[in-house]
């Protein structure tokens, strides 16, 4: 094989992996994004409704399958080629030239690093949580998610914060989509597409900020933390407890001078 054939096997190769890294994480990364904030505005509905929903998610066996095959595995695929392609060096020269286009292409990766950051945070409160047996009953509950947004001062923070990654990222993502893939086409398709990308980030910014509100609205029954680093002797735990003057319930009785 001569050295020019050779790269552009490579080139062609490249351009695949690109693509499928641009798809996966719209489908099915993005409409699991999507469905997941959708099934979590039932806390707007009140515990009951939330942790049914939960229940509801997780009665079928098989879902865990297709949570593993359509979620963690493309996510897994998206993470590590995503770093490769934000270590090859591309646009070294956004500096030298800082428009609108650069400043999306640099929050992208930001974003993305910020997202990779929340989404080890939940999968940590969630999955972790349960699959070790350190919540009690053994599932996720309104009440665990509300003890920890209302006392834990870090947590409702990393979700506003995490939930402002996810919405740019695959707002953007979106737009980028649809112009790499051909779909949006000349000035005044990439236009549109920019702002198909601009409302679907702020459609999904809303959905997950509504969520987090449900958290806030109705009295909850804790859920005991059995084991793990947030139990009462655990080490995040004592960190949260050192911090508790700042957190939402510690500010309300701030005000209400308790």
């Amino acid at each position: 094989m001569s050295t020019t054939t050779a790269k552009k096997t490579a080139d062609h190769s490249a351009w695949i992996a690109k693509r499928i890294h641009s798809f996966v994480g719209i489908v099915p990364l993005g409409v699991y994004l999507v469905l997941h904030l959708s099934r979590n505005l039932s806390t707007l509905l009140g515990p009951e409704a939330f942790d049914s929903a939960v229940a509801a998610t997780w009665q079928q066996p098989i879902n865990y399958v297709w949570t593993i095959l359509l979620v963690y595995l493309p996510l897994i695929y998206h993470t590590v080629y995503g770093i490769k392609l934000a270590a090859s060096g591309e646009k070294k020269s956004i500096k030298n030239y800082w428009n609108l286009e650069n400043a999306r292409f640099v929050l992208q990766r930001l974003s993305a690093l910020g997202l990779l950051g929340f989404l080890g945070a939940h999968i940590f409160l969630t999955r972790v949580h349960t699959t070790m047996n350190w919540v009690e009953g053994g599932k996720i509950t309104y009440g665990y998610f509300a003890e920890h947004m209302w006392n834990n001062p870090v947590t409702a923070v990393t979700y506003l914060f995490g939930i402002l990654a996810a919405a740019f990222h695959l707002g953007n993502g979106v737009g980028t989509f649809c112009i790499s893939w051909g779909i949006a086409t000349g000035k005044r398709g990439i236009e549109i597409a920019e702002k198909v990308a601009l409302g679907f980030g702020l459609f999904l910014l809303i959905l997950g900020y509504a969520a987090v509100l449900g958290f806030f609205l109705y009295d909850y029954t804790p859920t005991a933390i059995t084991g793990g680093l947030l139990t009462k002797d655990g080490v995040i735990e004592g960190i949260f407890h050192q911090l508790h003057g700042i957190t939402p319930a510690g500010i309300l009785e701030m005000f209400q001078g308790k």
